[in-house]
């Protein structure tokens, strides 16, 4: 009996044991939660003192927040692309936003994500939210390897009508699995909550892996009167932007509660991090969000656009209650996750650091020394405490930056993260060793580097200049037209003149009678943008300055509508004697079908008139 007693006693230890390692070894559920254009301070814990986010600042209190924490591009559809794949966007496909034309494909199927990563290895996946990765089913979330997706395929939404209502005809998109489902009235932040509380749920079991992307606080700007009422006295648009934070706030605050309640807070891994800077777009009247000491928003590559709060959080497991100011990117996660999760499959061909040993041991270096970014024509190299970015675009307004000495400009974050001193001529060498990393990048170019605007002469050098239609409000320095210096290829560069839908025409007086062989039109494509070659232009001759005749057209660019981003010129042969020219440039009126921006007006961008 003793006997029978002992082995008894020994089998219950030997199953309790068993069951302790079974839980040791449990897979930790994933949720990665990616907002969308939300500031790089715009939270109570990265020290905005006008916004409420208690359950996110609590995250943070429960896990580890990163004060030096980069996406791989400034705007939504690359950045997610980056993301999914641990990959550069360039090497995952997807190097600007995506179209929202129908049926068109986004990120290649090809490219393996991190659903599919977890999906080998056992679990289960969902994606809620925004997706901005192809409108096709081949590149669509189901068969990027999520197992159930519900959200909405564009860069965004109204969150009651669920239409797309920023490029041609207005478009329902809310979508359940690929197929198309109505509500009506309901608002949409809610109606994703509700699933991604469902889907834990439901797989509380586990191991899942959730893809959140909350649409928030991206425009429209539509809070919960709620929040709108708790910031009735801020300021817009920063009134409306913060009143949306704090909807994405509460919403977080569900989600981690549904954990609690279902006792699997500790055996789940939690990040946080927002896609890109906030967005000074005229659909977000301008602004609303904040990039505290940093320079630049969304679609900038300075730090304002891509230094972004990021956090993660396994209670239990990982540091809590820590700030990392060491360096890392999106581009991360996924090999990090894979190592935490303790995967053995983790991807070769990625462009992604483990950073899981830093996150468990705060002190330790990064191991992430160095990363590139290119988007447009932008382009950045950081290595250590040295960031070389050029053609940089400040699309916080902070300061201005001169078309030529600032192009290529240097700075060292170590010493100053602001960006506001170009210390380009004080570090030559730097400069020279960091264009030569760029080089050797595998998709860094020779004609990328810039190359100082040289002035190109020619008749209409010093001449006056007058429009005789209206300008675009954000245009009108038309003296550059005459200035014998070409742009880059970058329309907000200032070297530009721009307008949208409508037609320009210009008066040029050359203070004296001239003979003309041939006068050029220098001007941009960048058809991811709405920026297209103008049709034609059209010159007519007079002697007094008000009488014009002998009226000859342009041919049409050979390359109208070619897809991509460059510069070229259009020409036209005069033999003409004359001191006054009236330069009528015609414009691509709505852009075609099968291009970004369908059905809306389009635009075009000139940068000079050569007159020979």
């Amino acid at each position: 009996m003793k006997n029978n007693g002992l082995i008894r006693f020994i089998l219950i230890l030997l199953l309790f044991h068993l069951s302790l390692s079974a839980q040791q070894k449990k897979k930790p559920n994933v949720i990665v939660i990616y907002t969308d254009d939300q500031g790089s301070v715009d939270l109570g814990c990265y020290g905005a003192k006008d916004i409420y986010s208690p359950n996110i600042d609590q995250l943070a209190k429960e896990g580890t927040r990163f004060t030096q924490a980069y996406v791989a591009a400034p705007v939504c559809a690359p950045s997610r692309a980056a993301l999914l794949t641990g990959k550069y966007p360039q090497n995952a496909g997807i190097t600007g936003n995506t179209s929202a034309a129908p049926g068109s494909d986004g990120m290649p199927g090809e490219q393996y994500t991190l659903a599919e990563l977890f999906k080998d290895n056992g679990y289960t996946t969902a994606h809620i939210g925004k997706w901005h990765l192809g409108m096709s089913r081949s590149t669509g979330p189901n068969a990027q390897g999520f197992d159930y997706s519900f959200g909405h395929l564009r860069g965004c939404i109204d969150n009651y009508s669920h239409y797309f209502f920023w490029e041609g005809p207005n478009t329902h998109d809310l979508y359940e699995n690929g197929k198309e489902v109505f509500y009506e009235g309901q608002y949409f932040p809610d109606l994703a909550s509700d699933r991604a509380l469902k889907f834990v749920e439901d797989h509380k079991k586990g191991p899942f892996f959730m893809y959140y992307a909350i649409n928030m606080p991206h425009y429209p700007y539509q809070p919960t009167r709620k929040w709108r009422n708790h910031y009735k006295n801020t300021e817009k648009p920063r009134g409306d932007y913060a009143a949306f934070i704090s909807t994405v706030d509460e919403r977080i605050g569900f989600l981690m509660k549904k954990l609690d309640d279902l006792g699997i807070r500790e055996n789940t891994i939690v990040i946080y991090e927002s896609d890109n800077g906030y967005s000074t777009e005229i659909r977000a009247f301008g602004g609303g969000g904040n990039s505290g000491p940093y320079r630049g928003a969304k679609s900038s590559l300075l730090e304002g656009g891509i230094r972004l709060p990021a956090i993660i959080s396994w209670k239990g497991h990982l540091p809590e209650n820590k700030v990392n100011a060491q360096f890392l990117m999106n581009i991360d996660w996924m090999p990090t996750l894979a190592n935490l999760c303790g995967f053995k499959n983790i991807p070769k061909n990625i462009d992604g650091k483990d950073m899981s040993a830093m996150i468990k041991k705060p002190g330790m270096e990064s191991p992430r020394k160095a990363a590139f970014w290119k988007y447009g024509n932008q382009w950045v190299v950081r290595k250590g405490k040295w960031k070389l970015i050029a053609f940089p675009k400040d699309t916080s307004h902070k300061g201005k930056l001169d078309l030529n000495k600032d192009a290529l400009f240097l700075s060292n974050l170590n010493a100053d993260v602001s960006e506001m001193h170009n210390l380009a001529g004080q570090y030559p060498e730097k400069v020279q060793e960091l264009i030569k990393d760029y080089l050797s990048w595998e998709h860094g170019n020779e004609r990328d580097v810039p190359r100082k605007l040289k002035v190109i002469e020619h008749l209409g050098l010093g001449a006056d200049i007058k429009s005789t239609k209206e300008l675009h409000p954000r245009y009108q320095n038309i003296e550059v037209l005459l200035d014998g210096k070409r742009g880059y290829a970058e329309f907000s560069t200032g070297q530009w003149i721009g307008q949208e839908g409508k037609d320009l025409e210009f008066d040029i007086d050359l203070h004296k009678v001239k003979t003309m062989q041939k006068i050029t039109l220098g001007y941009l494509q960048s058809t991811g943008n709405w920026v297209f070659a103008p049709k034609y232009f059209e010159v007519s001759f007079s002697d007094n300055g008000v009488d014009f005749d002998q009226l000859v057209r342009s041919e049409t660019p050979k390359r109208l509508l070619e897809k991509g981003n460059y510069t070229d010129k259009l020409s036209l042969d005069v033999n003409q004697k004359s001191r006054y020219l009236k330069i009528r440039i015609k414009g691509i009126g709505k852009i075609p079908k099968n291009y970004s921006g369908e059905g809306n007006p389009g635009w075009f961008f000139i940068d000079e008139i050569f007159i020979k």
